[in-house]
């Protein structure tokens, strides 16, 4: 019987200047550890001062990687699980179960959250902004539900792009290569009025993956799209922001016509400073996706987001953010006599209120955070994701934080309405369920954040989850009854993540990382689940990777990364290393080039497996060159 995730793996006048790469690689280790950080409450803090496991993925090490996507450049980040299926598909998590269709990791662009309901999580081919816009990537290891809501559960990833004003004037790039043949990116921004914009395209080719026994996958990736930003005056207290993306592909399938998908958004935000210690927002946004897998599902999806919150200061020791949010996501999917969902049209609402208190017990030295969310969905009612969080700063260069948090998985399409049938018989062989109730967990976690030298720095962070009612197969007592797909699954995991920068000359940065995870698996005394959890998580119990950026010279650069994956279990999939090196050199001030090598220790390994499938792909030693230009 072909299982579960391997079925799911199937559909899944004068510019001001820009800051320069030379600026930003000239960060000194305690500017670095200054970066500001949003994610994690809703509000700038000092990366120093967050009382969470972070990492942020900068612009510049999206450059001097040859980074060629976001999915790709979740692999900067430390703790992050990032193992590549096929040409178009990723499994991407943190702190464990990762699967193809992932649930637990909440993703946003922009504070615009890219989550389906379909199935929970993210689909990640589809995330293809041009990189050259992109600021930096907040990765938020651990539970984010109080302030983000359902579904940020193993963590939250908030892709935050530059503003109209930083991205002036003409800016080209082109990359090709033997893996991603053509990525070509072109935008334009300027001023008008008081106001700046920008507009810009992108079209992007990936070539097919390669099987096991070397043939050909036949599943390139064609993907194009458009969109503009624009962002008001900063100077005011009033200041907004409007932007908009359309796009559309062609994904390759070994054994019928091509996946076709589409969509687009728009997004307007406003935000008025009402203090130095006040502010409010107000976001709403309209989201549009369409997957077209031939022979299989047709799947549209319209979502319509409100979101406000306000900040402010009460007396001199309560910073309190405050907020609520709504809402509406209509589906429609359509499947075969094999595989469909029932009801084939669904409509979900989720309301919410939120609010945390920063309070400063001894200030400068101890603060502790509390809040909760309340959120209402259209599956299980009422939710409730409270935390709690304690940091205390025995020095300016030391951060010590610990705290506890409970967060919620929703049930999705997938866990409710989902149907196989037996194609001779037609009768029902596995089911969702109405009943299905949200997914809980209780992390409790603790770290320790050093700027140990002007020349090193350490994040070290460990942390213990318990999950509750977690998505279980129950097979029949008796011959002829459907699988059912119910909450009868339980787990613990734990784990450590270690990361650490070294800047060893002032022309010379190393970053290292490492983590690992323990997990287990257990059921409720009533359960017929014969699977033992494995086709819930596919992860390496240690992960590991080191960075190095040298400047060869003033115009030539030489970046590498190396990185150890342990083996994956559920099925076998073995431990593998590779080396990713790139070359670059500033021919001018406008015009750089770069030649990147990719998976260079071997001529292909694997990566990711499924049960049920043999079409297991393997990834190749690559190489491409990326050139750009500004005008």
């Amino acid at each position: 019987m072909i299982t579960f995730p391997a079925l799911l793996l199937i559909i899944s006048s004068a510019h001001p200047q820009p800051v320069t790469p030379q600026d930003l690689k000239r960060l000194s280790i305690e500017e670095l550890t200054e970066l500001d950080i949003t994610t994690v409450s809703r509000r700038a803090e000092p990366l120093a001062m967050v009382p969470s496991a972070v990492s942020v993925v900068r612009a510049e090490d999206l450059r001097r990687l040859g980074v060629t996507s976001i999915a790709e450049a979740m692999r900067l980040a430390d703790g992050v699980e990032v193992a590549r299926a096929n040409a178009s598909t990723y499994a991407i998590s943190t702190r464990g179960f990762n699967i193809t269709t992932a649930n637990k990791l909440l993703v946003m662009v922009d504070g615009r959250s890219v989550y389906s309901p379909l199935f929970g999580g993210t689909f990640w081919d589809v995330q293809d902004l041009p990189l050259m816009d992109v600021d930096r990537i907040e990765v938020i290891r651990g539970p984010g539900g109080t302030i983000w809501g359902a579904n940020a559960v193993n963590g939250v990833v908030n892709v935050i792009t530059r503003s109209a004003a930083e991205t002036h004037g003409a800016h080209a790039a082109l990359t090709i290569g033997s893996e991603d043949r053509t990525i070509a990116s072109m935008q334009y921004g300027d001023k008008a009025g008081s106001s700046d914009y920008r507009v810009y395209g992108q079209f992007h080719y990936t070539d097919a993956g390669r099987f096991a026994d070397g043939t050909s996958a036949e599943d390139p990736v064609r993907m194009g799209g458009a969109g503009f930003r624009v962002d008001s005056d900063t100077a005011g207290r009033n200041r907004w922001l409007l932007q908009g993306e359309a796009y559309a592909g062609a994904e390759g399938l070994a054994d019928r016509d091509d996946t076709s998908v589409s969509g687009g958004h728009l997004m307007a935000r406003w935000t008025r400073r009402q203090s130095n210690r006040a502010e409010f927002r107000a976001q709403v946004y309209y989201d549009r996706v369409f997957r077209h897998v031939a022979n299989q599902l047709r799947h549209s999806l319209d979502t319509v987001d409100v979101d406000t919150q306000q900040e402010l200061f009460l007396g001199a020791r309560h910073d309190v953010v405050v907020g609520g949010a709504f809402r509406v996501a209509r589906g429609e999917d359509i499947g075969n006599p094999a595989f469909f969902f029932d009801p084939s049209v669904s409509v979900i609402n989720i309301g919410s209120v939120f609010a945390q208190d920063e309070i400063a017990i001894v200030p400068g030295r101890v603060a502790l955070i509390a809040g909760t969310k309340f959120e209402r969905n259209t599956y299980t009612g009422v939710e409730t994701q409270p935390s709690v969080k304690v940091r205390v700063n025995p020095g300016t260069r030391h951060t010590i934080w610990g705290g506890v948090s409970r967060a919620v998985r929703l049930p999705t399409r997938f866990d409710t309405d989902l149907r196989f049938t037996n194609p001779a018989t037609g009768a029902i062989v596995l089911t969702g369920s109405r009943d299905f109730e949200s997914e809980s967990m209780i992390a409790w976690e603790g770290g320790y954040r050093s700027q140990l030298h002007n020349r090193l720095s350490i994040d070290l962070a460990a942390y213990v989850n318990t999950y509750d009612d977690l998505r279980s197969e129950e097979f029949p007592s008796s011959p002829g009854q459907p699988v059912l797909l119910e909450n009868r699954m339980n787990a613990t995991t734990g784990g450590i993540e270690l990361g650490s920068n070294v800047l060893l000359a002032p022309w010379w940065r190393m970053h290292a990382s490492y983590m690992y995870l323990h997990e287990r698996f257990t059921f409720d005394p009533e359960s017929t689940d014969p699977t033992g959890g494995a086709n819930e998580a596919q992860d390496p119990a240690h992960q590991f990777s080191l960075r190095s950026s040298t400047d060869l010279s003033k115009d030539l650069e030489l970046d590498a990364m190396f990185r150890h994956v342990g083996e994956l279990p559920h099925p076998v999939v073995p431990a593998y290393s590779e080396l990713d090196v790139r070359l670059g050199w500033s021919v001018g001030r406008h015009w750089t080039v770069g030649v990147v090598g990719r998976n260079l220790l071997h001529d292909r390994h694997l990566e990711f497996a499924s049960f049920g499938t043999s079409m297991r792909e393997e990834f190749e030693r690559a190489v491409h060159v990326v050139t750009s230009w500004r005008f």
